[in-house]
């Protein structure tokens, strides 16, 4: 069973050992808690209907690797001292955690942007294996984001397969994230 283990906004506060290390990062509001809690059948993740909650680099585990869930990128109403804070948070545990084999970047189904490009430009050149989650795709029919597929992985700037449509507040297609950190996992140790 996941679990929580900890906040911390600094080097020091991690958890350092050799655990496999997968990092969830998206912007503001794009449903990064509530995939956690699906990803865990369990409401171990807070979330929120506010922007910007997570401020912390929140740490959770699920057994065969710990997850790392980044603050929020993107959100304009946060001052700008914290704004820089959250972007230290983010940087220091994408360049200095040694253990992080996996990204999964959360984009919303129904509104890419150019932060996101960004995002998508950075985790393709610092991490080998990076995967798109594009949630809340129960706006419309999966039918519609089949057919938005090609459109968004040609502004990702990513092939198809690094793309996944999900719902984490419908369930659909929670296990294929499962699958796919799994099998990312056994093919690195």
């Amino acid at each position: 069973m996941a679990e929580f283990i900890k906040s911390a906004s600094k080097p020091s506060d991690w958890i350092n050992d050799g655990q496999v290390e997968v990092v969830l990062i998206g912007r503001s509001n794009v449903g990064k808690s509530s995939i956690i809690n699906a990803l865990a059948n369990s409401k171990i993740a807070i979330t929120s209907k506010t922007p910007g909650r997570t401020q912390l680099a929140n740490f959770y585990d699920f057994k065969s690797f710990r997850l790392v869930d980044l603050p929020g990128y993107g959100y304009a109403k946060v001052q700008k001292d914290a704004q820089n804070q959250l972007i230290k948070i983010i940087d220091e545990v994408l360049m200095i955690r040694s253990n992080v084999y996996m990204t999964l970047h959360i984009v919303d189904a129904n509104v890419i942007t150019a932060e996101d490009l960004m995002m998508a430009e950075y985790l393709k050149k610092r991490f080998v294996h990076h995967y798109f989650i594009a949630n809340k795709a129960d706006k419309s029919s999966m039918k519609y984001y089949l057919s938005q597929k090609q459109k968004i992985c040609k502004y990702l700037q990513i092939k198809n397969d690094e793309l996944m449509f999900v719902s984490a507040k419908k369930q659909i297609n929670i296990n294929q994230i499962k699958n796919l950190i799994n099998a990312t996992i056994k093919s690195v140790k």
